[in-house]
């Protein structure tokens, strides 16, 4: 199945700490072992980086990650263009999300795939655009 994976799931997956860990683990797993593809624009490279240097202090830590993301075949991250640029920006306008939330919502809409986040504001802003499934139903 593919899917867009939004920051927050990555987040929590890659830090104990987080609400939801196990489960948001547990999906970064199957998307390891191509059970599921992600698509993803890469600003959600950029916001999950940000979040684990930010998180941890560790620079280091920070650009495994980035780089790990990259270099993972079942992570297929997209380029931001004039058409899905103008799309987040209606999208954003429409519902009234930050931008980097519509970047990811349009993403998800622009590849007709579910929406995968731990943000209650995308949940019930997006859910009229993109499907949103529970995180634990995958």
């Amino acid at each position: 199945m593919h899917l867009c994976i939004d920051s927050s799931v990555i987040v929590a997956a890659l830090r104990r700490q987080e609400k939801d860990h196990l489960s948001a683990l547990e999906l970064l797993r199957k998307i390891k072992d191509q059970e599921h593809i992600a698509i993803e624009p890469y600003t959600v490279l950029v916001e999950v980086t940000a979040a684990i240097r930010r998180r941890t202090g560790s620079k280091e830590l920070a650009t495994r990650v980035k780089n790990d993301l990259i270099e993972l075949g079942s992570f297929r991250f997209v380029d931001l263009d004039t058409f899905s640029s103008s799309s987040a920006a209606e999208i954003a306008a429409d519902i009234g999300v930050r931008g980097m939330d519509a970047i990811v919502i349009q993403v998800a809409k622009e590849f007709g795939i579910p929406l995968i986040t731990l943000d209650v504001e995308i949940v019930e802003k997006a859910k009229r655009i993109v499907e949103i499934p529970d995180l634990n139903s995958l």
